[in-house]
C-alpha cells in the first residue's frame, strides 16, 4: 500500500487463526501534523488504512499465505485521531470462495473506535 511505513514501530498484540491486532503510538512530532491541519493537527485516515493493511500482512506472513488487497469494500472514519494517541488495528479474517478473503477491521485511538474497514483480499 505504501512504500514508506506511515506509522512506524507497531507492536503485535494478537495473531491467531481468526485475526490479528497491531498497536502503534502516534508520534506527536511526525511531519504529517505540520500540514494536516496546522491549527488542529489530525492524523489522515489513510494512516489507519495503512496500519490495517500492515496487520493483514502480518496475519498472512504468520500463516504462510500471500494476500493482496483487491478492494476496499467500505471505510468509515468515526473519530479524529490526534498526535500522541495509541492506535490499535484489530482485524478478523475469513477465507471465502475461491481465493478471496474478507477482512473486517477497526481502529481505535486510545481505546475509542476511530474507523471501521471492510476489505477484500485475493490469495496468490
Amino acid at each position: 500500500m505504501s512504500a514508506v511505513t506511515l506509522l512506524p514501530g507497531e507492536t503485535l498484540r494478537r495473531l491467531d487463526d481468526s485475526g490479528v491486532t497491531l498497536s502503534v503510538a502516534v508520534d506527536p512530532q511526525a511531519p504529517v501534523f505540520a500540514g494536516h491541519y496546522p491549527a488542529f493537527p489530525l492524523l489522515p485516515g489513510v494512516f489507519l488504512l495503512d496500519l490495517t493493511q500492515r496487520a493483514v500482512r502480518r496475519f498472512a506472513a504468520g500463516h504462510g499465505r500471500d494476500l493482496r488487497l483487491e478492494s476496499v469494500v467500505s471505510a468509515r472514519f468515526l473519530l479524529p485521531v490526534t498526535p500522541g494517541a495509541e492506535v490499535t488495528a484489530d482485524c478478523t479474517l475469513a477465507a471465502g470462495e475461491g481465493s478471496l478473503w474478507t477482512v473486517s477491521g477497526h481502529c481505535t485511538a486510545d481505546g475509542v473506535k476511530a474507523a471501521t474497514f471492510r476489505l477484500r483480499y485475493r490469495e496468490l
